[in-house]
C-alpha cells in the first residue's frame, strides 16, 4: 500500500520470503471462500426448503433477510474481540461460529433460523477483521492480498449459488445439502487455527480510544468511507435482488435470460476484485477509481429507467461492472485511510455495520415501492439518488487523508 497510509504502517510487520510469505495469504483466501457460499446457497433452494420444513413464503423471506441484518448488528463488536483475543484468534472464533451455524441448520425450522444467525454472525466477524489480518501480515503489501480476499468472497457467492442445487440433489434433501458447506468451513478452520497458533506472540491491537464509535460520525474521512461502503452495498444487493425481475418486466427478457444476465453482471466483481485494490493503492488519492465505480452504475440505472428494451444486456453489465469495482474499492479505502491494524479494524467495523444495514434496507425499499406503485420506475429513481449520493461520498473518501487518531 502506498500513499497516505504508508508512513503510519506498523513497524512490527514481519519480513518473510517464499512459502512463509505466501501461506498466510492462502489461509486468508480459504477463510474468504467461506464467507458467502453458506448463505448464498439458500436462495436457489427456497422452494425445496419450504416444502421440506413446511415454511411459508413470508417465513422464507425472513431467512433471506437475516444475513444482512446480522452483518450490520454484529460487525461493531469485531474490533473488541480482536483487542481481547488478537486479530488471528478473533478470525478463528468467527470461522468456528460459522461452522457451528452450518451444523445447527440441520435441526429443523428452529435450527434453520438459529443456524443462520450464528453462521452470519461468524461471517460478520471475519468480514470485518480480514482487512486487519491482511495488514497485520503484509503491511505495505496488504492491498494485493486484500484483492485476493475480495475476489474469493465474490467467487464464494457464485459457487454457493451455482452448486446449491447439485449438492442438494447429491445429498437427497435441501437441508442436508446445506450441511455439505461445512466441509469447506472445516478446512478453513484448521488452516486459520494453525496460523493463529503461529502468531500467538504477535501483539494484540490497541483498545479503541474512548468515544471511538461516536468519533466515526464526527470524523469527515471516516464518515465518507462509511457512507461510500454502505451505499455501494445497497446498490449491489438491490441489483442482486431485483435486476432479473426488472429485466423481465421492463425489457421483456425471458426468466432464463434475465437470470443469466444477472449472473454475468454479478460475475464482473471477480476480476475487479483482483485488479482494483493493488492499482487503487498505488496513488495517494482514488478519485478516478470512484468515477469508474459509480458512473457506470448511474448509466446502467438510467438506461433501465428510460430505455430498458434498447440494450438490456448493456445496462445490466454497466450496473454489474460499477458495483463490482465499488466493493473492492471500498475495502481498499478502509486500508488507505487508516493508520494501523487496530484503526483498520475499527473503521472496517463501522463501514460494514452501517453498510449491511443499508444493504438490507435497499432491496426492501425498492420492493415496497414496486408493491405500492405496481411499477419499477420509483425504485429505479431511488437507486439513481442513492448512487448519486454514493458518488459524492466517494469523492470525499478518495482524498489522500487519514482518519483522526480518535477513531
Amino acid at each position: 500500500m502506498t500513499g497516505a497510509g504508508t508512513q503510519h504502517e506498523d513497524a512490527t510487520t514481519p519480513r518473510r520470503t517464499g512459502w512463509v510469505l505466501v501461506l498466510p495469504a492462502v489461509v486468508l483466501v480459504l477463510v474468504a471462500l467461506c464467507l458467502r457460499a453458506p448463505f448464498a446457497a439458500v436462495g436457489p433452494l427456497l422452494g425445496e426448503l419450504g416444502e421440506e420444513l413446511s415454511l411459508s413464503t413470508g417465513a422464507l423471506a425472513v431467512v433471506t433477510a437475516l444475513p444482512l441484518v446480522c452483518f450490520g448488528l454484529v460487525s461493531p463488536f469485531a474490533p473488541a474481540l480482536a483487542t481481547r483475543l488478537g486479530v488471528h484468534r478473533a478470525v478463528l472464533l468467527g470461522v468456528a461460529v460459522l461452522g457451528v451455524g452450518v451444523l445447527v441448520r440441520l435441526a429443523g425450522v428452529p435450527g434453520l433460523y438459529i443456524g443462520t444467525v450464528l453462521l452470519t454472525g461468524g461471517i460478520a466477524i471475519a468480514n470485518v477483521l480480514l482487512p486487519a489480518a491482511a495488514r497485520a501480515e503484509y503491511g505495505a503489501r496488504s492491498a494485493a492480498v486484500l484483492g485476493l480476499v475480495t475476489a474469493s468472497m465474490a467467487a464464494s457467492a457464485s459457487i454457493g449459488a451455482g452448486l446449491a442445487q447439485p449438492l442438494a440433489d447429491a445429498a437427497g434433501s435441501a437441508v442436508t445439502g446445506l450441511l455439505l458447506w461445512g466441509v469447506l468451513v472445516a478446512v478453513a478452520l484448521v488452516a486459520v487455527a494453525a496460523l493463529a497458533r503461529a502468531r500467538r506472540g504477535v501483539p494484540r491491537p490497541a483498545a479503541a480510544p474512548v468515544g471511538a464509535r461516536s468519533a466515526v460520525l464526527r470524523d469527515r474521512v471516516a464518515l465518507a468511507v462509511t457512507l461510500f461502503f454502505g451505499l455501494q452495498s445497497l446498490a449491489f444487493y438491490a441489483m442482486l435482488t431485483w435486476l432479473a425481475d426488472i429485466l423481465e418486466a421492463r425489457a421483456g427478457t425471458s426468466p432464463v435470460a434475465a437470470g443469466g444476465i444477472l449472473a454475468l453482471a454479478a460475475a464482473l466483481g471477480l476480476p475487479a476484485s483482483l485488479v482494483v485494490p493493488p492499482l487503487a493503492a498505488r496513488r495517494p488519492g482514488q478519485t478516478g477509481w470512484i468515477l469508474v465505480g459509480t458512473v457506470p452504475v448511474l448509466a446502467g440505472v438510467t438506461g433501465l429507467l428510460v430505455a430498458p428494451g434498447a440494450a438490456p444486456l448493456l445496462w445490466a453489465l454497466l450496473y454489474g461492472f460499477g458495483t463490482g469495482v465499488s466493493f473492492p474499492l471500498a475495502m481498499t479505502l478502509i486500508l488507505q485511510r487508516t493508520r494501523d491494524v487496530a484503526q483498520t479494524g475499527r473503521l472496517s467495523a463501522s463501514a460494514q455495520s452501517v453498510g449491511y444495514l443499508l444493504a438490507a434496507a435497499g432491496p426492501l425499499g425498492v420492493g415496497l415501492l414496486h408493491e405500492a406503485t405496481d411499477g419499477w420506475e420509483p425504485g429505479l429513481v431511488l437507486l439513481l439518488v442513492v448512487v448519486a449520493v454514493q458518488l459524492v461520498a466517494g469523492l470525499a473518501a478518495a482524498r489522500p487523508r487519514l482518519v483522526g487518531p480518535r477513531v
